[in-house]
């Protein structure tokens, strides 16, 4: 079966592709606040296209695209990739996680690199 696509509003992503890794066991303390979208007049994307993509090697692939290394107490729990061109996000993480990790991710798809 294929990976469910889902369609979303985005909000301001920078760039033609780029990628956010999430590298935390732990929830940052902007996922323990109320998410607020940004105006549709400062996004890049409109409605882009966002697709989840669970991988067994979830860890190490988003340590691959992103650059965030896998070191003995942290690793990439997850991360997001985006084409402004193609108005697309993807969403990758192993295939055991957590709904705040997918939160993190999609939010990523709306704003971009908001935390690096």
């Amino acid at each position: 079966m294929p990976s469910p696509v889902l369609r979303a509003r985005s909000w301001s992503l920078l760039g033609l592709s780029l990628a956010a890794g999430c590298t935390t066991l732990v929830p940052p303390a902007m996922d323990l606040v109320r998410f607020v979208p940004l105006d549709v007049n400062r996004r890049v994307i409109q409605e882009p296209s966002v697709r989840y993509l669970v991988r067994e090697d979830g860890h190490e692939y988003c340590a691959r695209i992103t650059g965030h290394k896998i070191t003995p107490s942290s690793r990439p729990m997850a991360c997001a990739f985006w084409n402004v061109k193609r108005a697309e996000c993807t969403i990758v993480t192993p295939p055991v996680t957590q709904y705040n990790y997918l939160g993190h991710e999609l939010r990523h798809c709306f704003e971009g690199a908001f935390h690096d």
